[in-house]
């Protein structure tokens, strides 16, 4: 790519094609082993004016590359991975990862020897990268890339003493970027060790008269020290030194952003163990994904495993707040979250450039040698991340967010762990951890009770703990007794801060969804068992557009995507007992009176018109007609069994939701038929039947 797209066997060149082939060849060689969406070779190809036939096109092009992959026999392969496509290759084929390889192995050695792994570097290009591409595919990374070279190399030729031969070069290479101040820097040197002093204040004046023209600004503090010592006559400056004349800024800090750790951290060594795992080395950046509900302990995880793998990234930590899901504040940009990382790595503000795409490929370019951690918090989606994703090997990527990024997966191979709540152990550990203590006994059968009522939330867990810890007055008993009012319970899980709040947090979920799948969550609060699926969600909704069944359907694995409920099995899910609290709150505010009412009289119909057919299959052998059960067929008696044994939990809370009148009175007299007829009930809930039937 370093010149004209070629592909080279031995010394034979193998023709391509056109420009669009070698095109779509330029975007996949851009990032190796990753998936380049379909979408954005069309609109780069076509600068978003693509014809009719642009995706049959790029099909074409594929399909002839794929032909000369396969006849060059260099094992590279062309995968089709949706959204897009993925270039399967080993990265030192490339003369990209050539050129950055030898400029990584040049840092550090003598003189002589950087000297002449720098030429190899810079004899890899051909001409200008891409040349033969028309501007369609842009990379301003290599052309970063080249200057970064060219600058090492300038380096070690002076320590070396060819001043002279580098005085040309660095002139015309002036002339094509006039504000590179380590180059200007670079040649006043080399002009002044080949006393032509005259000349190395001229071209400081160049410099500086030009960039207070066009930039507004002056000369950086370091070539404005250079330029009064030559100005004083300093005969040190024709010594050859190793150190650079003008200190490169990017690379001379070592940035530690992580916030501080998590304390009273407990539980979660199988995730810590998953994480590791996922560490360099591997063919491009890792990438790990952590996602959960609001209070899961993301955030805390990811900072715990950062602080114990820093010493894994010499070069570096970088932590940014994307603010996907804050109530206060609207989400971050790349390009802000760009600006903030080139700062932290040395990059000056007046270099960073404008583009989001430019800062991105300097980005990229700085850390594409270089072993840096990066850790993307509260993400709101895809698109956020993906420029601020490293090209390099050596770097990895954490990120975290309330909903499955499955774009991230599919376009980058990331990998993602969805994060459950504690194990019972770890979550009575946090709250001995944080509120157990001599002035707090607390015994092992209340902190378990407490975990418990907290639904082994982390957030709710260190709610708990916290009101326990501030309030020596009361004892673990007290708080189980105040959270096993369920009315109350969210509200005794609420600190002062509201960012330390476990309705704050469900809200901020539940405001970032939309509107039709808000309003799911709403009658979600109505929903009568802990076993929810399409059929009776459909019932309880009532009104969904098309096929209703299916609407239901779709809107709960939309749903389980934001973590709102979780897909235990095919179709079937289950909520969070806090979640479930938080939903009812939302249903009795938001939905009328009317709406839940009928919202309710739907639900009993539903299930009362299920256990008749059930009932008749069972004892007749053939269903009778239900009026308001669009549930499962249960055309035999297997089915209708499978029917009362999934359903029933359900069911009977349907009987204990309340009411006397002849449909739950009918619908408890089948419940407590099919409690004799098919299975055996426990003495309370068979009491329970008993009692709502006499």
């Amino acid at each position: 790519m370093l010149g004209p797209v070629q592909m080279v066997v031995g010394d034979r060149t193998v023709p391509l094609g056109g420009t669009g082939v070698r095109s779509v060849l330029a975007m996949l060689l851009l990032e190796p082993n990753q998936v380049v969406p379909l979408d954005r070779i069309v609109d780069v190809l076509w600068a978003h004016e693509p014809p009719a036939s642009a995706r049959t096109m790029i099909q074409g092009y594929v399909s002839r590359l794929r032909q000369r992959l396969a006849e060059a026999g260099a094992g590279a392969f062309i995968a089709t991975t949706p959204p897009g496509y993925r270039l399967v290759v080993d990265e030192a084929l490339i003369d990209v990862t050539v050129a950055r390889s030898l400029l990584a192995q040049a840092r550090g050695a003598p003189a002589a020897r950087r000297a002449e792994l720098l030429d190899g570097a810079h004899g890899l290009w051909r001409g200008p990268a891409l040349a033969d591409l028309g501007g369609r595919v842009s990379a301003p990374e290599l052309t970063e890339l080249r200057l970064a070279i060219l600058e090492a190399r300038f380096d070690a030729q002076l320590e070396l003493g060819r001043h002279q031969e580098i005085i040309g070069e660095l002139t015309q290479l002036i002339d094509a970027q006039p504000f590179r101040e380590r180059l200007v820097a670079q040649l006043m040197l080399a002009l002044y060790r080949a006393n032509r002093r005259a000349t190395a204040l001229e071209a400081y004046q160049r410099f500086a008269h030009r960039a207070a023209e066009e930039l507004g600004m002056d000369p950086g503090p370091q070539l404005r020290e250079l330029h009064a010592r030559v100005l004083r006559d300093d005969t040190a400056l024709l010594e050859p030194t190793p150190d650079p004349v003008v200190t490169p800024r990017v690379g001379v800090l070592v940035p530690a952003q992580l916030p501080r750790a998590p304390s009273g951290f407990a539980g979660r060594e199988d995730e810590l163990a998953w994480l590791t795992k996922l560490l360099p080395p591997s063919e491009t950046a890792a990438i790990g994904v952590l996602a959960g509900p609001a209070g899961v302990g993301k955030t805390a995880l990811a900072v715990l495993w950062a602080h114990r793998a820093a010493a894994a990234f010499p070069d570096g930590q970088l932590f940014a707040s994307m603010r996907g899901f804050d109530p206060q504040h609207a989400p971050v940009s790349a390009a802000d979250v760009l600006t903030q990382f080139l700062l932290a790595l040395g990059v000056a503000l007046e270099d960073v450039p404008i583009e989001l795409d430019d800062r991105a490929a300097l980005f990229r370019s700085i850390l594409a040698d270089r072993r840096v951690l990066v850790v993307l918090d509260d993400t709101r989606d895809t698109e956020q991340v993906q420029p601020l994703l490293p090209a390099g090997s050596s770097s990895f990527v954490l990120v975290t967010s309330r909903v499955r990024l499955d774009g991230l997966v599919a376009r980058t191979g990331a990998r993602m762990l969805s994060l459950g709540t504690l194990a019972a152990d770890a979550a009575e550990r946090l709250i001995e951890h944080m509120a157990g203590s001599p002035e707090h006994p607390t015994d092992r059968e209340q902190r378990r009770k407490l975990a418990r009522l907290c639904g082994h939330l982390p957030l709710a867990l260190r709610i708990a703990a916290a009101r326990l810890a501030s309030n020596p007055q009361w004892t673990v008993a007290d708080l189980v007794t105040e959270l096993t009012d369920e009315r109350s319970r969210l509200g005794a899980l609420d600190l002062a801060d509201a960012d330390t709040s476990v309705r704050a947090a469900l809200d901020v979920t539940y405001r970032s969804l939309r509107p039709e799948l808000a309003e799911a969550v709403r009658y979600l609060g109505l929903f009568p068992g802990p076993r929810i699926t399409p059929h009776p969600v459909a019932a309880l909704c009532g009104n969904l557009a098309g096929d209703p069944v299916e609407t239901a359907r779709r809107r709960l694995r939309a749903l389980a995507n934001s973590f709102v409920v979780t897909e235990t099995s095919r179709d079937v899910f289950v909520m969070h007992d806090l979640v479930r609290l938080h939903a009812l709150a939302l249903a009795e505010v938001e939905l009328s009176e009317v709406d839940r009412a009928a919202a309710a009289r739907r639900m009993l119909r539903y299930y009362l018109a299920g256990a008749q057919i059930a009932w008749d299959v069972l004892r007749y052998g053939k269903a009778s007609q239900a009026d308001g059960f669009a549930g499962p067929a249960m055309d035999s008696a297997e089915g209708a069994a499978e029917w009362i044994e999934q359903e029933w939990v359900n069911l009977l809370a349907v009987v204990e939701s309340g009411g006397d009148d002849e449909e739950i009175v009918l619908l408890a007299r089948l419940a407590a038929e099919f409690s004799e007829g098919t299975r055996a009930l426990g003495p309370a809930a068979l009491s329970r039947l008993v009692r709502l039937v006499v």
